[in-house]
């Protein structure tokens, strides 16, 4: 895979929102199916780079991206002070050219996580019972693994979506654009009856300026609630003395992403033992 691609998709890193209204939640995950049972999706990321020099004045490159949400095992485990009922949840994000075999993801652009969560703690709602943000998703313990490397044990408290997993954003407010809109899979095999939301985030200092917009579409009827999601980020600069109206884009992040197949049976991939 290019490794341009690491300047702009992986680098920010924030928390993000679930897209309902006046709720948060933790980008990907919305809900918690039936054990055993996840989602595939797929689509792609398209950069431009703007390149005066060149004839169109930018350069356009595009990859493949395949990702999978699974619910891989429960068991009880130690969270805040005390023993709950917690959920292994595996999430597979692989990113590149397309090749005869599928997608050629090169040394890094392959990654799973395996988390371990609290499921009194996969909400819908802006805060939990303490009033703590229901921004992030907590992690009791978990593991990850890029490219053919080694898994390694996570140490952070939290799963940090965007943007290594998901380019969907913090939306402080997204707008419903529609209550009901029919969302169909990859191949129009299923078609899920969805929630349509539009949210906008962005980020600004004195010399740059990255602004988020994304669409994403939101289902009971899709494992962990995700049905589609079609964001853009682009990216300005200029100069810190300079006035705002003088930003200028020098790059810009489109991702279309849908459901491929919903997981009947769904199995870990990682291997932690």
């Amino acid at each position: 895979m290019n490794c341009r691609i690491a300047s702009v998709v992986f680098t920010v890193v924030t928390f993000c929102y679930t897209g309902l209204p006046d709720c948060l939640g933790q980008g990907l995950i919305f809900s918690l199916p039936e054990d055993g049972t996840g989602v595939e999706y797929a689509g792609r990321i398209i950069q431009e780079t703007m390149r005066p020099e060149q004839k169109d004045g930018r350069e356009t490159l595009t990859w493949n991206r395949e990702l999978s949400v699974k619910s891989v095992g429960r068991e009880y485990a130690e969270y805040n002070g005390e023993s709950q009922p917690c959920r292994w949840i595996e999430i597979k994000v692989v990113t590149g050219t397309s090749g005869a075999t599928g997608i050629d993801a090169g040394p890094a652009g392959s990654r799973i996580y395996k988390i371990l969560v609290p499921e009194s703690k996969v909400m819908d709602v802006p805060v939990d019972a303490e009033s703590i943000p229901n921004a992030v998703l907590p992690i009791v313990k978990g593991f990850r693994r890029v490219g053919e490397d080694q898994a390694e044990q996570i140490n952070s408290r939290g799963l940090v979506v965007y943007p290594t997993l998901c380019l969907l954003a913090n939306y402080e407010s997204p707008n419903e654009v529609s209550r009901s809109e029919p969302v169909d899979s990859i191949g129009r095999r299923e078609t899920f009856d969805s929630r349509h939301m539009k949210g906008k985030t962005v980020r600004e200092r004195p010399e740059s300026r990255s602004t988020n917009t994304g669409d994403f579409w939101v289902s009971h009827e899709v494992p962990f609630g995700l049905a589609r999601w079609s964001v853009q980020v682009v990216r300005e600069l200029k100069g810190s003395t300079e006035d705002r109206a003088n930003f200028r884009q020098i790059s810009s992040v489109s991702c279309e992403m849908k459901v491929r197949e919903i997981l009947r049976v769904a199995e870990s991939e990682l291997v932690t033992e």
